[in-house]
C-alpha cells in the first residue's frame, strides 16, 4: 500500500487494522526519522498543534492516533468531541502524513468520517473473516510463508487456535521456523500448534471482560473437560494476569503503551491486546484475581479443595465480579492511561 497522506483504518479484526497500520508507518520511516504517537486522546490540543505545524528538519511530518476514544463511544468525561476531531484534519498541514487507526467499526454517521471523504483521504474498514473468508486468509497466510504441510492441517490449525488471526499468524510463524525448507507431517503440525501454553485460555479473559463475561467462566470450564492440566492452566492464567497488572502500571505511569511490547517481551498482537484489556478493567480486580489464584492454588495443595473444582470457582467468581462491578457503576472506565 502507497504510503497514504491521510488515512483511517477501522474494523473489528484487530490484527487487519495493525497490519495496515504496520505497512503505513513502514512508508513513513523510509521518507522521515519517526512517527509521533498519540494513545487514545481525550484532549485534542497536543494532537492539533501537531497536525497543523510544518515541521523544520524532516520534509514530512507523520502522525498516528490510535483509538481516539471520540470514535469509540469511550470518551471520558471533559474529553473533546468528534467534531473537534474532524476540525483537526482539516487544519493538516501539506506536509503532515495522518493515519487514525480504531479497533472497533466507527458509526457511518461519524464527523470525522465525513471529513475523510470531503478532504480525499482514504478510509479502509477491515471485518473480522468467518467462514470461508477465514479460510481464504489462512490459505493465503501460508502460501506467503511457503509452508508445505497435508490438506488437513489447517482445519486443526483453525479447530485448536480459533479465528483470532493475530494467535494464527504466530502459529504460522513458529511453524515456518520448524519447517525450514521441508514439508511438515500432520504429527509435527498437532505438536507444534498444541504447544506449550493452551491457545484457547487467552479466550478466557477476552470474555471475562467482554459482553458475556459468564462465557469465560464456560471457556475456562470446558478445558479442564477435555482434562487439561489444572496447574497448568492456573499458572498460565497467573501469567497473563501478571502482565496485565504490569501494563496497567504502565499505562498508569506513561500514559501509553508504546515499547510494551519491548519491555514485556511479548510479540505486538499480545501488547495491544494487554493493553486494550488494561483500559477496561480496574487494577483492584485483576489484583484480586490475581490473589484469588493464589489462594485457589494454597487450598489444592492443602488438600482442602479439587484442582479442578478450584478453578471452576475461580472462573464463575470473576465472571460474577465483572458482573456485578458493571451492574454497579455502567459509565466507569478504570484510571488507566490517563
Amino acid at each position: 500500500m502507497p504510503h497514504a497522506s491521510l488515512l483511517l483504518v477501522h474494523g473489528e479484526e484487530r490484527f487487519l487494522v495493525d497490519e495496515v497500520v504496520r505497512t503505513w508507518r513502514e512508508g513513513a520511516l523510509s521518507r522521515q526519522m519517526d512517527v509521533e504517537v498519540f494513545d487514545a486522546p481525550a484532549k485534542l490540543d497536543a494532537l492539533r498543534r501537531s497536525v497543523a505545524e510544518i515541521p523544520l528538519l524532516d520534509p514530512e511530518r507523520s502522525i498516528l492516533v490510535r483509538d481516539p476514544p471520540q470514535l469509540i463511544g469511550t470518551a471520558r468525561r471533559g474529553a473533546d468531541s468528534a467534531e473537534t476531531l474532524a476540525s483537526i484534519i482539516a487544519e493538516r498541514a501539506p506536509t503532515t502524513a495522518l493515519c487514525i487507526a480504531v479497533h472497533a467499526k466507527i458509526s457511518g454517521q461519524s464527523p470525522v468520517l465525513a471529513a475523510m471523504r470531503r478532504l480525499g483521504g482514504t478510509v479502509e474498514y477491515k471485518m473480522a473473516p468467518k467462514g470461508r473468508d477465514l479460510r481464504t486468509w489462512l490459505a493465503s497466510a501460508i502460501t506467503r510463508r511457503g509452508l508445505r504441510f497435508p490438506p488437513e492441517a489447517p482445519a486443526h490449525l483453525l479447530r485448536v487456535v480459533g479465528a483470532d488471526l493475530g494467535l494464527l499468524s504466530s502459529e504460522l510463524d513458529k511453524l515456518s521456523a520448524l519447517a525450514g525448507e521441508r514439508a511438515l507431517s500432520i504429527a509435527e503440525v498437532r505438536r507444534a500448534v498444541a504447544g506449550d501454553e493452551p491457545l484457547e485460555l487467552w479466550s478466557v479473559l477476552e470474555q471475562l471482560l467482554g459482553p458475556s463475561p459468564a462465557q469465560g467462566a464456560a471457556v475456562l470450564s470446558s478445558l479442564l473437560d477435555e482434562g487439561r492440566s489444572s496447574q497448568h492452566l492456573l499458572a498460565i492464567l497467573a501469567g497473563q494476569l501478571r502482565d496485565l497488572l504490569m501494563t496497567q502500571a504502565i499505562l498508569r505511569a506513561r500514559g501509553s503503551g508504546s515499547g510494551l511490547a519491548a519491555e514485556l517481551r511479548v510479540p505486538d498482537w499480545r501488547a495491544d491486546r494487554l493493553v486494550r484489556q488494561a483500559r477496561t478493567v480496574h487494577p483492584a480486580m485483576v489484583a484480586a484475581w490475581l490473589q484469588s489464584l493464589f489462594e485457589a492454588d494454597r487450598r489444592v495443595k492443602a488438600g482442602e479443595i479439587g484442582d479442578a473444582d478450584a478453578l471452576r470457582l475461580f472462573g464463575l467468581h470473576a465472571a460474577r465480579g465483572v458482573i456485578d462491578a458493571r451492574a454497579a457503576a455502567p459509565p466507569a472506565r478504570p484510571d488507566v492511561g490517563r
